[in-house]
């Protein structure tokens, strides 16, 4: 079997056939204990990473390495992939076999410092390295604070402990970016199926993310774009029946909804209250289309959205993490930092504090919470506004460093 998937490699999007199976290896073969009535492959872990000590010593194995015994051969045709030689068939099943790759450790990719907010620091088992470098969605490249560097010598040592030869080592990003497609192919077609049981209607956009690339006019894809073709980084759309369509004075919208004081407005001085928080317009639902969040796309990606995250303090006046003002001390978490574990989904709450205060903060609740005095403060997350002329101004910006590029490559080789 096999997935499409769309990977945003600058500088434009292109398509990637990745291969996905259910085939896995017996665990229990492994520890000894199978005895062989499993519909599992029967084969020795070290081999398929490439580092089977015992190969290396030129020693006998006690586990198989021949993917061709009766059992393994009756497994691999039962999912079709009996024409596979020894190395393809290695690098399917580590794309595929959660056992076989060591775990990213989160902790590590949370808070500043050479291990992040990882307890165990060096002698954690699992692996110190960027998440979002092997998922391909770093935004920072080589200014990151978590390391790009598979061959670091903590990460090398861990990866050889476990069973990995210098070759496939340095496939280890290919390797975890096809574990991440295959995942995410995999939960998005969940979520598509949630939503069709959700939304009757045909017309419905299926994606409410607006397309970086045709904003700055160079999607491959044009109308087979899966995602929202607009010319602004935000669309308010109201819903007419079974059609969304266009609201009057977007940017007016916009500019209210960026002010985290507005919970509500009357558009344009009309009878009908414009809701932010029921995302509704008198009786009718109401919908904003976005970019997708700046902390989810490299640094030089442009026309991706700026979210702010608010509290509002005990004079109902909100205010922005990780900023200090005349009456209270800044959070050592910043609207980034938030934002950042917001969008990876790895948890719910977060801890921080503020001067000798420590705090919780709550996504599900939108509350954030005092572990001493146990009160509870309001936050919010909007948008940085951003106006029509600017978004001209970054697209023109573009368009000149472009220029600049294809200038200097025709001087060199001109």
């Amino acid at each position: 079997k096999f997935i499409l998937v769309t990977r945003e490699d600058p500088p434009e999007e292109h398509r990637v056939v990745v291969a996905t199976t259910g085939a896995r290896l017996c665990r229990e073969h492994g520890k000894g204990k199978c005895a062989g009535g499993c519909r599992q492959l029967h084969r020795c872990r070290y081999f398929v990473c490439g580092g089977c000590r015992q190969q290396a010593a030129r020693k006998p194995c006690k586990f198989i390495h021949d993917i061709n015994t009766g059992h393994n051969f009756s497994v691999l045709r039962e999912h079709g992939l009996e024409v596979l030689n020894s190395d393809e068939l290695c690098q399917l099943l580590l794309q595929n076999d959660p056992s076989l790759l060591p775990e990213i450790c989160p902790y590590y990719n949370k808070g500043d410092g050479p291990y992040g907010s990882c307890t165990f620091k060096k002698i954690c088992v699992k692996l110190h390295i960027c998440q979002y470098y092997l998922q391909g969605e770093c935004r920072f490249g080589s200014n990151c604070r978590h390391s790009h560097d598979i061959f670091n010598p903590e990460c090398y040592e861990k990866l050889e402990k476990w069973g990995m030869s210098q070759a496939l080592i340095s496939k280890i990003p290919l390797f975890y970016r096809n574990v991440y497609d295959i995942k995410n192919n995999a939960s998005s077609k969940c979520r598509e199926r949630r939503e069709n049981q959700i939304v009757s209607t045909s017309d419905v956009d299926e994606s409410d993310t607006i397309c970086l690339y045709h904003i700055r006019k160079s999607c491959s894809f044009q109308d087979k774009c899966t995602r929202v073709h607009y010319h602004l980084p935000y669309r308010w759309q109201v819903l007419n029946g079974t059609l969304w369509k266009d609201m009057d004075n977007m940017k007016k919208i916009e500019k209210a909804f960026c002010d985290p004081g507005n919970e509500s407005i009357f558009q344009l001085g009309g009878p009908e209250q414009f809701n932010f928080s029921s995302m509704t317009w008198g009786s009718a639902k109401i919908r904003r289309l976005s970019t997708p969040s700046s902390v989810t796309k490299p640094p030089h990606y442009i026309l991706t959205t700026d979210w702010i995250w608010y509290w509002k303090d005990e004079y109902n006046l909100w205010k922005e993490y990780g900023k200090q003002d005349g009456d209270h001390t800044a959070a050592t978490v910043t609207s980034f930092d938030l934002e950042k574990a917001y969008q990876s989904e790895a948890f719910t709450t977060v801890k921080f504090s503020a001067g000798t205060q420590n705090y919780e903060l709550d996504f599900k609740a939108m509350k954030q919470k005092n572990l001493k005095y146990q009160t509870e403060r309001s936050i919010c997350r909007r948008p940085k506004f951003v106006s029509m002329e600017e978004v001209e101004k970054k697209k023109s910006r573009l368009v000149t460093r472009f220029c600049m590029y294809v200038g200097s490559e025709t001087s060199l080789f001109g």
